[in-house]
């Protein structure tokens, strides 16, 4: 009867109509940054974790993805809530936007592990000045003046760890805003923000006493767009060193490694390499992650508690 209701729960959140819109950011050190994919995954540490991650992307090219990101999170309530909170900043050619989210989440033990049930919340904000752009139409009615947007936005997921294995699936942002906002372009142009569906697991092998294996896969599912996956292989030696490398269907290699500097400090960095027809003119892009992990007060040790997810 468990399994039933824990199935339906993943049903009911995989049944939301989509619909086509715009690209949000995808970084490449998600596997140490769960927060960014789906809130369920707040206080799965059971400790204060907190990630600053920039990413450049495209080297070479002008106007090409920056991206920042600030993710905290920590378990309260004997580990059976957790609290996050996110804030981002993206910017690509002459839009800029700003988001900032809460997350909360509901952890249920159950035989094969952690059951938590996430929600998020928050507001976007987008800011877009074509005066940055070369506009060779000065009368061009969809390029002038600047382009400002306020909107909320809410998201749910659901996650299921244990100290071998974890599985998730969420819809990070549900509401499909228009990101534009110039009444004479409507007709003409009707840019939204996305609607994706990710689904995430990964499992550790245990291959010595000093090396565990860490295979992933990420998939993303968004209607009127192809079929986005990802398969991420890492290996940790001795806890302390992470070594991976990344394929994704887009005929992009990804390099990935994090090193543990202390019991509260690490650093993750990936590089990705295109190897489509995008490699012609960029060198590839580069990305940095640090993290900083401490136990609260509250702290309690439990024994389902993931440790490399």
């Amino acid at each position: 009867m468990k399994v039933f209701k824990y199935s339906l729960v993943l049903c009911l959140l995989a049944c939301c109509m989509v619909t086509h819109a715009q690209q949000r950011t995808l970084t490449s050190t998600y596997p140490f940054n769960g927060l960014l994919l789906n809130p369920a995954y707040a206080g799965s540490l059971n400790i204060l974790s907190v990630i600053a991650v920039h990413r450049k992307q495209w080297l070479n090219i002008d106007g090409a993805p920056n991206h920042q990101a600030l993710t905290a999170h920590s378990s309260f309530y004997s580990n059976r809530v957790g609290i996050g909170l996110s804030a981002f900043r993206d910017e690509i050619g002459a839009t800029e936007t700003f988001s900032l989210y809460g997350q909360y989440a509901y952890k249920i033990k159950t035989p094969i592990g952690i059951l938590a049930m996430g929600l998020q919340g928050g507001l976007d904000r987008r800011e877009t000045d074509f005066s940055k752009l070369t506009i060779f139409d000065q009368n061009d009615p969809l390029l002038t003046g600047a382009n400002n947007r306020l909107t909320p936005n809410f998201g749910t997921g659901l996650y299921l760890a244990n100290p071998n294995m974890y599985a998730g699936i969420s819809i990070p942002y549900i509401l499909e805003n228009k990101t534009y906002t110039i009444e004479e372009a409507v007709e003409q142009f009707n840019a939204r923000q996305s609607r994706y569906y990710y689904i995430t697991g990964g499992v550790i092998f245990h291959a010595s006493s000093l090396v565990k294996l860490a295979p992933s896969v990420l998939i993303r599912v968004q209607e009127q767009n192809r079929l986005s996956y990802e398969f991420t292989g890492n290996v940790i030696f001795d806890n302390i060193a992470y070594v991976g490398l990344s394929v994704r269907n887009s005929l992009e290699v990804v390099f990935i490694g994090q090193l543990v500097l202390n019991e509260n400090l690490r650093a993750g960095y990936a590089y990705d390499a295109a190897t489509n027809d995008l490699g012609q003119n960029t060198t590839g892009s580069h990305e940095i992650l640090v993290n900083y992990r401490v136990k609260l007060r509250n702290y309690k040790k439990d024994p389902q508690c993931p440790v490399y997810f």
